[in-house]
């Protein structure tokens, strides 16, 4: 396995440049206090457990661009991708629920989220995602997972039912990480329900899955 799976029913390399290049110009839709409250989160996360700005901003151009309204994240952290997600979010009119698994970080996050002025947008869910996702209603336009690497095919069984079609499912670390998700890897790319493409907006790598029905 190389770390990039070509697939050329969702993405081409062409169409994949545009966008991490409409990515680097998403940054000028922030405030300046939101700007350095990222920066600080960044600066603070001596445990390295946030994206990278690069995979901030390619999220906040995929949920633009799908002008996504009902979104879910597994593995918030700091919720550092949240403020990111919450973004684009202000500008398609939708909702964020972001799950973190650790109460001190979920704690930090929904503080982190309040100082970025959207916790209309934000909703910061403490405890276990295989607890919390069957209490929330209804489909999900977008899922970005960022948890265990190991339970990655677990999540992928539990929310690909609930998600719309033409939803996206985003899983991270897919590159420096695939070794402890090989199960999960597998789907997404023989599951009749996806199409799917790898992208690198940094080294860590994303899956990109399109759910087509």
């Amino acid at each position: 396995m190389k770390g990039h799976f070509p697939c050329p029913r969702f993405a081409s390399v062409s169409s994949v440049a545009a966008l991490l290049w409409i990515a680097t110009a998403a940054a000028h839709g922030q405030t300046s206090d939101q700007q350095k409250l990222l920066q600080q989160i960044k600066a603070a996360d001596a445990e390295k457990l946030s994206l990278s700005e690069e995979d901030g901003r390619f999220l906040r151009v995929m949920i633009v661009s799908s002008n996504a309204k009902r979104v879910l994240e597994i593995g918030g952290a700091n919720g550092y991708s949240a403020i990111w997600m919450g973004l684009a979010l202000r500008q398609t009119g939708g909702r964020l629920v972001s799950i973190e698994y650790d109460p001190t970080r979920a704690r930090i996050a929904a503080d982190n989220v309040r100082k970025a002025a959207l916790s209309d947008i934000v909703t910061v869910v403490p405890g276990d995602a295989f607890e919390a996702v069957p209490k929330l209603q209804g489909e999900f336009d977008f899922v970005f997972l960022d948890a265990w690497k190991r339970d990655y095919k677990r999540f992928l069984d539990l929310l690909l039912p609930r998600m719309r079609a033409r939803g996206l499912f985003l899983a991270h670390n897919v590159v420096n990480k695939q070794a402890e998700m090989r199960e999960f890897l597998s789907a997404i790319h023989s599951s009749p329900e996806l199409w799917t493409t790898i992208v690198r907006p940094s080294d860590e790598g994303m899956s990109v899955s399109l759910k087509v029905r």
